[in-house]
């Protein structure tokens, strides 16, 4: 009589569909982007697996990988107008590193070159005036390592923004 008793609540159980919260077909894609290329969008990520398989059953899909249609940015970096106004090349480098920044006004820009333990190797802060300000930092005598290069820059009527770049030094 006892196992009857339990058979009946698990028979019931199996009548039931549990479904789990929706959170939409999006996924945070932390290393990546998309661009728009003629009137074709191309998206792409870093670091992920080469092969994307797809499982569905009646009410779920479920697809590898996080290259997923989605109608907002959601690479969690946000661009900003110094990454438009500044280039820093070339990257690898063995001897110097370039540094262009097109101000649109009168303003300053500093850099730090750090090492991996945090250390400054060199920095400098500039001057800049309306146009193209262009700085190249000697890096001959360092160590073929990789290294992080910090620039903020401020001009006269616009609040200071920042930019890393991980510079690898080689030969």
């Amino acid at each position: 009589m006892k196992n009857t008793i339990l058979l009946v609540p698990l028979m019931l159980l199996g009548a039931v569909t549990i479904r789990a919260q929706s959170v939409g077909p999006t996924a945070i894609n932390a290393a990546g982007n998309s661009a728009v290329i003629g009137t074709n969008r191309f998206d792409w990520s870093v670091g992920e697996m080469s092969m994307v398989s797809t499982f569905t059953t009646p009410g779920i899909i479920i697809t590898q990988g996080v290259l997923q249609p989605s109608e907002k940015d959601h690479t969690g970096v946000p661009t900003t107008t110094l990454s438009k106004q500044l280039q820093v090349f070339p990257n690898p480098a063995s001897s110097v590193v370039n540094i262009s920044y097109d101000a649109p006004s009168s303003g300053t820009l500093n850099y730090k070159l750090l090492d991996m333990q945090g250390r400054v190797v060199t920095q400098k802060a500039l001057q800049v005036k309306p146009g193209t300000t262009k700085e190249q930092i000697t890096i001959a005598g360092l160590a073929c390592a990789t290294y992080m290069l910090s620039i903020t820059a401020g001009t006269d009527n616009a609040k200071e923004e920042s930019a890393s770049y991980k510079i690898e030094k080689i030969k």
